[in-house]
């Protein structure tokens, strides 16, 4: 029995160790998409905590042939769609930008960091449906099919949506002045 099994099993037997253990697994991962999807991080915790309370409680739907990781990402994804149907824009369009959560290790004031938090703030700016994708394919390093099956929606629609995505992205880095930028070398739609 592998060790992911053996976590659900201990969660639908009500072993509160085991809800600590899926915290500090998947803790960071569901924080950063609700971050990089809601756009402020106090909203991101709550969806978190809502998140491993939900999953928890619900463990019992856990379909036996997906994966926790890629439901946990579901339920946030939900959650943080939710969040935003409740929420007016007008309060979350002027809320301070998120928290610096990719490329921690880049300081501010260097060339990288400034690339990341243009990138970021663009990225944020995109309509949700890309956003989506764009933040579980290079924030999550999530491939293709694993994104279809977390937003349950067919590989080719995720592929338009990212690359419409990206389309939007370097267009508007390109008004921005970011012309000649490398954007997403190596990375494929796989």
């Amino acid at each position: 029995m592998g060790a992911e099994q053996e976590m659900i099993d201990r969660l639908r037997s009500g072993d509160g160790s085991a809800l600590r253990q899926l915290m500090e697994r998947y803790g960071n991962e569901v924080l950063r998409t609700a971050v990089l999807l809601l756009r402020d991080r106090h909203l991101a915790e709550d969806v978190s905590q809502d998140v491993f309370i939900d999953a928890y409680r619900k463990i019992n739907q856990l379909k036996a042939d997906r994966s926790l990781r890629a439901w946990l990402i579901a339920m946030t994804i939900n959650r943080c769609r939710e969040r935003m149907r409740r929420a007016s824009w007008k309060r979350l369009l002027f809320r301070e930008r998120m928290e610096e959560e990719a490329g921690a290790a880049i300081g501010p004031g260097s060339e990288g960091w400034a690339v990341s938090a243009t990138i970021q703030s663009i990225i944020m700016a995109l309509p949700l449906r890309y956003r989506e994708v764009i933040v579980l394919h290079y924030y999550q390093d999530m491939a293709i099919a694993d994104i279809a099956d977390t937003l349950d929606e067919p590989e080719g629609t995720i592929k338009s949506k990212l690359q419409r995505g990206r389309k939007l992205l370097k267009a508007s880095l390109e008004e921005g002045g970011w012309r000649d930028e490398p954007l997403f070398e190596g990375r494929s739609n796989s």
